[in-house]
C-alpha cells in the first residue's frame, strides 16, 4: 500500500523566509527572499509554499506582469521563478502543486500566459514543465547578480531555456 503525503500548498508568510534557506544552504539568497516577499506585500507577486507536517518542503515564486529580460512584451504574462523542491520530496507531485497553484493566482489576475525560465542542464524539471504543458519560447543567457547575506555581490551565469504555456481562463477561480 502507497502511502499518501498530505501536502498544503499555500502563500507564504514572513515567517516562513527563514524556512526557504533549508537549513542554512540557501542563506546567500536571504536578501532576494525578503525582496520577493515585499514585491508580494505591493500585490506586484506571491510567494506560494508546499508544507507537509509543518515542514517547508517546496516553494515557487511569481511576479504578475514580468518575466526575462529576454522577453519584450511581459503585460499580459506572469513570470515563475525561485521553485524549488526539497530532493527527498521529489516526483511525488509537490512541484506540479506549486506550478499549477502559481498558474491559478496567474488566472485570478487576469493574466493570459505564464513564463518560467529553467536551466538548461536542469533537464528534470525540463521534463516537468513539458509534461505540464510548456513550450520553448526563448533562451537566455541566464546572468544576473545579487548581494548575498554577507554584503557581496555574487554573479550567476547560468544560460537557460525560458518557456510559455497559455493560461486559458478556468471556470473554477474561486
Amino acid at each position: 500500500m502507497v502511502e499518501r503525503i498530505e501536502v498544503v500548498v499555500r502563500p507564504a508568510q514572513r515567517a516562513d523566509l527563514p524556512a526557504l534557506e533549508w537549513e542554512g544552504r540557501y542563506k546567500h539568497y536571504r536578501g532576494l527572499y525578503r525582496r520577493a516577499m515585499d514585491e508580494a506585500d505591493k500585490g506586484r507577486g506571491m510567494l506560494i509554499v508546499a508544507e507537509i507536517a509543518g515542514r517547508v518542503v517546496g516553494q515557487i515564486f511569481l511576479q504578475y506582469r514580468g518575466g526575462p529580460a529576454t522577453v519584450k512584451d511581459t503585460s499580459t504574462s506572469g513570470y515563475l521563478y525561485s521553485f524549488r523542491v526539497r530532493p527527498e520530496f521529489r516526483n511525488q507531485g509537490v512541484g506540479t502543486r506549486l506550478i499549477e497553484r502559481a498558474e491559478t493566482e496567474l488566472r485570478r489576475a487576469g493574466l493570459r500566459r505564464v513564463l518560467i525560465a529553467v536551466a538548461k542542464e536542469n533537464q528534470g524539471a525540463l521534463r516537468l514543465y513539458r509534461r505540464l504543458g510548456y513550450s520553448a519560447y526563448a533562451e537566455d543567457p541566464g546572468e544576473w547578480s545579487y548581494i548575498d547575506h554577507q554584503g557581496r555581490l555574487r554573479r550567476v551565469i547560468e544560460p537557460a531555456f525560458v518557456l510559455e504555456k497559455s493560461l486559458s481562463p478556468s471556470a473554477d477561480l474561486n
